[in-house]
């Protein structure tokens, strides 16, 4: 009896460059010494594994978007972006269609 595996999703088995396909998270809160509250989002490379990390000070939707225009200052614009929906998220992309850049969010 033999086991095939599955095959990767296509998108983790592309040729590109890192970053351009993306999996984004939040994991927090961590505790300041001052006793303010920060949490992490994580940017992962859905191809390569690589990670980028940006603080930000709350959950609200606004945050969320300056950790992105950190990540894609640094980074380069993702092609696609998978997440799950949290509100901020979906905050984030209500503003981002505005905008008529949600394509592949």
């Amino acid at each position: 009896m033999s086991c095939e595996p599955t095959p990767l999703p296509p998108d983790r088995v592309t040729d590109c460059a890192p970053f351009e396909i993306v999996g984004i998270d939040l994991a927090g809160p961590l505790f300041l010494k001052d006793g303010r509250k920060v949490w992490i989002t994580l940017f992962t490379c859905a191809v390569y594994r690589a990670i980028h990390l940006e603080l930000v000070n709350s959950l609200t939707s606004d945050a969320f978007l300056l950790a992105l225009r950190c990540f894609i200052a640094r980074r380069g614009r993702p092609r696609k972006i998978y997440c799950d929906n949290g509100t901020n998220f979906r905050g984030a992309f209500n503003d981002l269609s505005k905008l008529n850049i949600t394509q592949n969010i």
